[in-house]
């Protein structure tokens, strides 16, 4: 932390003795410790035993010139304030000054209200820069008591992650991870439903230009546990007023969220074949169809279903609805949908296939049935498939029926067949 109440150090780099004494009589003041140096080499050991504040220095010096020890002194010194005195005989050397950039500007002989005056501009602005550094100091050390982690930002620019939040991604705190050039961004993987592909801004835009205010969440990689599923985070931000500072605050919502989805899941699914139940599937059918793209729907039931369970039991109907269910998703792509429509009816969604491609899912499926071995039941079981693909502008609703009666020609025909309507 830097101290507000430390005593200012000047350091005057002048090779005339006469010109140099001058200027330290008109500085050593008040609070203002002055030192003196005859050369840059000279300077250079002040420099490392005292780390002066403000450096005066003559652009002609013997050895290392004016020049070269500013650039020597902000190696060093990175935030030191620089004022060059200088000779109007050396137009060449304060053009070099004016190019590397420093904070004042002396004629030699020094005139010591010009020099004061110079001196004081700097003297202001470190004073400036250390009631800043002593509030950033406050305001992070408060953020590292926070009870959850926390991030402060400077328009679209972090400034300090908390302590919480950089233990959590695996750090002692934020100096360390930026240290080894580590942002928050490294490690979200995912913003709300959206896969997030890791530049540094738009995860602060999507939250705080987002019109609707809504809840946002981050889905933020572990590094204790990389194998694991992402921790989960509900993110809110205040704004300082009158400034681009803001606040957010994460709130791990993972358990929530794992609720959220189980519940979800539950009541999307039938619990038996956790198939999609016929409520959940009905509302992606009626998307499918709002959509305009191509896709089919295959309906199939099990032929004497009810022989099963009245010879063998419920307990091995049940069985082999499970395992009929688990035998269709294991031969339809990914994309395709599996839902229980009811009893023994169940329905599969193709998106993208056209009536060839149609039959081809319900004939694979129907011989996958008729070559299975179930559980519990010494003869073959086979199951009667009807196939159709949407029409354009037609409803769900329109397309269900039109399947069920591919499917009932399929039984009055004779059973373990496939119908395309």
């Amino acid at each position: 932390m830097i101290n507000s109440g430390k005593r200012l150090t000047i350091l005057i780099v002048q090779q005339e003795d006469y010109e140099r004494q001058a200027m330290v009589s008109l500085l050593d003041k008040g609070k203002l410790k002055v030192l003196a140096a005859r050369d840059g080499s000279e300077a250079l050991t002040v420099m490392q035993h005292a780390e002066p504040d403000i450096l005066v220095t003559d652009m002609v010096l013997d050895g290392i010139n004016g020049i070269q020890l500013i650039d020597e002194a902000r190696r060093f010194l990175p935030d030191i304030k620089v004022v060059v005195a200088y000779s109007p005989y050396s137009p060449r050397l304060l053009m070099q000054a004016v190019e590397v950039g420093v904070d004042g500007f002396v004629q030699l002989p020094a005139d010591g209200r010009k020099l004061r005056r110079a001196v004081m501009r700097c003297v202001k602005d470190i004073a400036a820069a250390r009631r800043m550094a002593e509030a950033d100091y406050s305001l992070h050390r408060l953020l590292d008591f926070f009870p959850t982690p926390a991030v402060l930002m400077d328009g679209m620019r972090i400034t300090y992650i908390n302590r919480r939040l950089a233990s959590f991604l695996g750090y002692d705190n934020h100096a360390t991870m930026s240290e080894v050039d580590m942002g928050l961004e490294d490690f979200i993987v995912q913003v709300g439903d959206e896969p997030y592909d890791g530049d540094p801004a738009k995860w602060i835009h999507a939250i705080v230009n987002d019109p609707l205010d809504r809840d946002h969440v981050l889905h933020i990689e572990n590094p204790r546990h990389p194998d694991g599923k992402p921790n989960v985070f509900s993110v809110t931000f205040n704004q300082f007023p009158g400034s681009d500072l803001r606040l957010f605050t994460f709130q791990d919502v993972s358990v929530l969220e794992d609720e959220l989805a189980h519940l979800e899941d539950e009541a999307s699914t039938d619990p038996l074949t956790k198939a999609l139940n016929r409520r959940s599937f009905l509302r992606i059918l009626g998307q499918s169809a709002a959509m305009g793209e191509p896709f089919a729907l295959v309906m199939f039931d099990i032929d004497h279903f009810k022989s099963i369970n009245d010879t063998y039991g419920h307990d091995v109907g049940d069985a082999v609805l499970r395992e009929i269910a688990q035998l269709v998703r294991d031969n339809i792509r990914e994309n395709d949908i599996l839902a229980r429509w009811g009893g023994e009816e169940f329905m599969v969604l193709s998106p993208g296939s056209d009536k060839g491609r149609a039959r081809q899912v319900a004939e694979r499926l129907r011989c996958a049935v008729a070559g299975f071995q179930f559980t519990g039941v010494p003869r073959q079981v086979t199951s009667s498939f009807g196939a159709t693909v949407h029409a354009s502008g037609e409803s769900g609703d329109a397309m269900v029926k039109r399947a069920d009666m591919a499917l009932y020609r399929a039984k009055e025909t004779g059973r373990n067949k496939v119908i395309v309507e």
